[in-house]
């Protein structure tokens, strides 16, 4: 009898995603051999603070001093290990890589990690059955890392888990080039992604450019400094509060109001909203209905626009000469010191060729636009897979987590294959079509997806939905029923998915019905 040899496979980042891929693969150690790699000494990711300095001009991170998650906890927890009951609702960014690395520990995932190694390139080998070749190198420090000799490995199969939150981009104004225009403005320029802390800007004039979740809580933040702030947005949003109706924002949008037309669920939130909302500034009113954009959540905005502390401004017609900036309305903002561009990042992942994300279609890639399939698979690279490559109304953590039990059960063989390129193909144009229906055309939108139909849809895959007969079947009538009520017409947690079908879990039906909890230390 022949025993079969175990897949290896290769993780890239060990942040929210990448620590999810990896435990996903420990879940099936007996068919797989996971190696991940990690370009920092620590785990994270994105949620790991890190100080700008010298040494490290440009770190990978782009959370600043004070972020706070903007998913409750009940939403952003992983299935199978529920955050702790007497933690707050929303999570400071200490708080949330503290969670993983309890999450770390629990399943014991740093043994799997090479620290502070980078990858530098991931090639297919055709002439090896489509396996990959990682090249990467030591990077003790920023200094050494181009002195370190590059080492290379085979891979059966890659999970690219970096995210896309590290390449800033940059608008385009006139008189944004120091370099080349001599009546370009003169004062600071910088992207958020290099932003940390508001001390720097107490007492100074600072124009903000963005209306997105950054935008929006660096001006609040930097208007409690004692800054001037001035907030330019191109197309306003809508503002949501952190709680709604008594519960916290994301609790609102059940399984069960999938099920009703979308243009009745926007008209009634709408309503609901507008009773509670105070009225908006008019260079602040959004031009699309609710829904049709991504929402900015911030509960302090508008009581700062209020009381005069920030200034709603129209997008910036030019900038300079000096430290003027002009707006599109014709008001004009004279010895600005600092202006701050929230306008997002771009989705690259230098360590491939831009044809394996964007299929070589022309102008892809400066447009954000990934044709890969469900958001995971390259149709002519089923054996690589993107984890996280979305932007998603909900929180990444039980997205990537789902995609990678996705992911893991074909590759094992435990679930159907994926589909053939050609059908992958057409269904990568519906999904781009439906959005383009749904959304504004913008880079923002062009990975845009909604957590809880999107779980969903792989959880029935899997053969984790948790569905009213899967309920009933595995728990009997009563409290079958019971759940399926709980997780049709109340908050769509993730824990839901691990009450039945592989690798179901007792702690996460603990947690369903209200029971034990891990406690903080």
């Amino acid at each position: 009898m022949t025993i079969q040899q175990k897949k290896r496979v290769a993780v890239i980042g060990a942040g929210a995603s990448g620590l999810a891929a990896i435990k996903e693969c420990l879940d099936e150690r007996d068919n797989i051999e996971v190696v991940a790699f990690e370009q920092e000494s620590f785990i994270g990711g994105l949620w790991r603070y890190v100080e700008i300095s010298d040494e490290n001009p440009n770190p990978h991170s782009s959370v600043y001093k004070s972020t706070i998650i903007n998913t409750s906890k009940e939403i952003m927890t992983f299935s199978d290990f529920p955050i702790p009951d007497d933690w707050p609702t929303y999570l400071p960014n200490q708080m949330v890589a503290r969670y993983f690395e309890m999450y770390a520990e629990r399943f014991g995932l740093k043994e799997h990690i090479r620290f502070q190694t980078k990858v530098i390139e991931i090639r297919e080998l055709k002439d090896t059955g489509s396996r990959w070749m990682i090249r990467f190198q030591k990077t003790h420090t920023p200094k050494l890392a181009q002195e370190e000799p590059a080492q290379e490995e085979v891979f059966d199969y890659v999970m690219v888990c970096t995210g896309h939150h590290w390449d800033p981009r940059y608008p385009s104004f006139p008189g944004m080039d120091v370099k080349n225009d001599p009546e370009a403005f003169t004062g600071e320029q910088l992207h958020s992604h290099f932003y940390r802390q508001a001390d720097q800007y107490r007492d100074k004039i600072v124009v903000v450019v963005g209306f997105g979740n950054s935008a929006v809580d660096l001006a609040v933040e930097l208007s409690m400094n004692y800054s001037t702030v001035y907030l330019s947005s191109r197309r306003p949003s809508w503002v949501l509060p952190r709680w709604f109706m008594g519960k916290p924002l994301d609790h609102g949008r059940t399984r069960f109001s999938y099920n009703i037309p979308p243009r009745i669920v926007q008209y009634i939130t709408t309503q609901r909203l507008q009773r509670i909302l105070p009225p908006v500034h008019k260079n602040m009113r959004p031009s699309q209905k609710l829904f049709e954009a991504y929402p900015t959540v911030n509960s302090i905005l508008p009581e700062r626009i209020s009381t005069g502390t920030i200034h709603p401004m129209k997008n910036i017609r030019r900038l300079g000469p000096g430290k003027r900036v002009e707006f599109e309305d014709g008001s004009v903002i004279e010895n600005v010191d600092s202006i701050i561009y929230c306008t997002g990042f771009n989705v690259r992942y230098p360590a491939l060729t831009p044809e394996v994300l964007t299929d070589g279609r022309p102008g892809a890639e400066e447009r954000n636009q990934a044709w890969v399939w469900n958001y995971m698979v390259p149709p002519r690279h089923p054996n690589l897979a993107f984890v996280g490559l979305v932007q998603p109304l909900g929180a990444i953590m039980p997205i990537s987590e789902i995609q990678s039990r996705f992911l893991i059960r074909i590759l094992v063989g435990k679930a159907a294959s994926l589909p053939s390129a050609q059908q992958m193909d057409l269904e990568i144009q519906e999904t781009r079509d439906r959005i383009q229906r749904q959304y504004y055309d913008s880079p923002r939108h062009t990975i845009q997806v909604e957590s809880t139909p999107y779980c969903d849809q792989l959880a029935v895959r899997i053969g984790c939905y948790p569905g009213w007969a899967a309920l009933v079947s595995k728990y009997g009538f009563w409290e079958g029923t019971r759940l399926w009520k709980g997780s049709m017409f109340g908050p769509s947690t993730p824990l839901q998915y691990r009450l039945v079908g592989p690798n179901s879990s007792s702690t996460a039906l603990d947690a369903v019905r209200g029971h034990s909890k891990p406690k903080q230390d």
